[in-house]
């Protein structure tokens, strides 16, 4: 079974989690976009916006889905 990109019974740390070096929590940002088989991903978005913009990049994304569901 999958959720939010990972596998329950692996629980590995999603790519941006391992490039930052930091714990991967259930509700990460990062793990549905960036699954840990595809550490390149993560890299190169990292290199072109910084993590700290995707982040913001992601979080607006994620407000932006729930209200149109909200919406619609």
């Amino acid at each position: 079974m999958k959720k939010n990109g990972r596998k329950h019974a692996a629980l590995s740390s999603c790519a941006a989690c391992k490039l930052l070096r930091r714990r991967c929590v259930p509700d990460c940002v990062f793990a549905p976009y960036f699954s840990a088989d595809e550490p390149q991903k993560f890299a190169s978005v990292h290199k072109g916006f910084g993590a700290s913009n995707v982040n913001k990049m992601l979080q607006v994304h994620y407000s932006l889905s729930l209200y149109w569901l909200i919406t619609c």
